[in-house]
């Protein structure tokens, strides 16, 4: 879309940048000057955060998200800017407050809008303003493209065909400004590229462009495998008359094994199993317990359990059922 804004000038193109500080009434272009102050400012880890609010989001959820996704996923992809919040603004909210408007879409420019009441205004509707995108396989297309197009100017680019050494022969009006890279007949920022808006892709230049501004998306790191844990707990029960007991037990698909002795010098003893993806996980368990009255008895259990990668779980080793034949069914609580 072409940007017009009447609080601030509209006037960018990429691989340019605008620093003006004027804020002026009216619908005119203001040449860029030097004047420090426009570009959205990095943190202490080098990336920038810049909050994103609507100022009337009610009952457009579905075009506010996708004019969220599609930021996140060009502008917000490629260079190291974070665009955070996306609720609806309130009177004190900062950074980039969108106005749903069926106007001419606009944009101010880069920090000089951080806070300003619908700094940056974006058409759903098109009812009074290029009608063609009313039609509903157009309409998704329309929006999210020109979004794209007003978030470059809301990160400080100008307009392509106004540089000094444009090769575009219309709508171009030849300011100053930072020149980055070599002229983009391609960027989504130039009005005389035949596909509009470059048909909502970034362009490879647009690309190498934002990042010399504010550097290249740092790739997101592979998480490590997130590791499980279920600690195994055995006690003696000595006030049963247990004078000593041994326990095998085997978890999982590889049937890891883990062996537990206790006796009266030394009454409980736990093994701990690790694990890296959440499922389904089975154990048997097979035991030889001494009594005070001399006698053995054997046990033995079974089950599974569903566990979740990154939790730790605990379970201690319980007999019951006991009989005179000397056999226990063990249980796992």
């Amino acid at each position: 879309m072409r940007s017009w804004k009447r609080t601030a000038t509209p006037s960018l193109f990429l691989l340019f940048l605008l620093s003006v500080s004027v804020i002026a009434q009216g619908d005119f272009r203001l040449d860029a000057s030097s004047i420090s102050g426009w570009q959205w400012p990095a943190s202490s880890n080098g990336i920038t955060y810049i909050p994103v609010c609507w100022e009337n989001p009610g009952g457009s959820q579905q075009e506010t998200g996708w004019v969220r996704s599609k930021i996140l996923s060009t502008w917000g992809s490629v260079a190291n800017v974070n665009f955070y919040g996306w609720g609806t603004c309130q009177a004190d909210s900062r950074g980039i407050r969108i106005l749903i408007a069926d106007t001419r879409s606009n944009s101010g420019i880069g920090r000089f809008m951080d806070g300003v009441r619908n700094g940056m205004e974006l058409n759903f509707t098109f009812r009074n303003f290029s009608p063609s995108c009313q039609a509903a396989e157009r309409r998704p297309s329309c929006i999210t493209s020109v979004a794209l197009h007003e978030f470059g100017h809301a990160l400080g680019l100008m307009h392509e065909q106004d540089r000094a050494d444009s090769t575009c022969k219309t709508e171009s009006r030849k300011t100053g400004g930072l020149l980055l890279t070599e002229y983009d007949p391609n960027s989504v920022m130039n009005y005389c590229n035949p596909r509009w808006n470059n048909d909502g892709v970034l362009s490879a230049l647009d690309v190498v462009g934002i990042q010399r501004l504010y550097g290249k998306r740092a790739a997101v790191p592979v998480p490590a495998a997130v590791s499980g844990s279920v600690t195994i707990k055995d006690t003696l029960n000595v006030a049963a008359g247990q004078r000593w007991e041994y326990i095998v037990m085997t978890l999982g698909t590889n049937d890891s094994r883990r062996d537990f002795r206790v006796d009266t010098s030394k009454p409980t003893a736990s093994a701990t199993y690790s694990f890296t993806t959440s499922g389904r996980y089975c154990f048997k368990l097979w035991s030889n317990t001494l009594y005070a009255d001399g006698k053995y008895y054997d046990g033995y259990g079974e089950g599974c359990w569903t566990l979740e990668a990154g939790r730790s779980y605990a379970v201690e080793i319980r007999f019951r059922k006991g009989t005179r034949d000397r056999y226990f069914d063990i249980v796992l609580e």
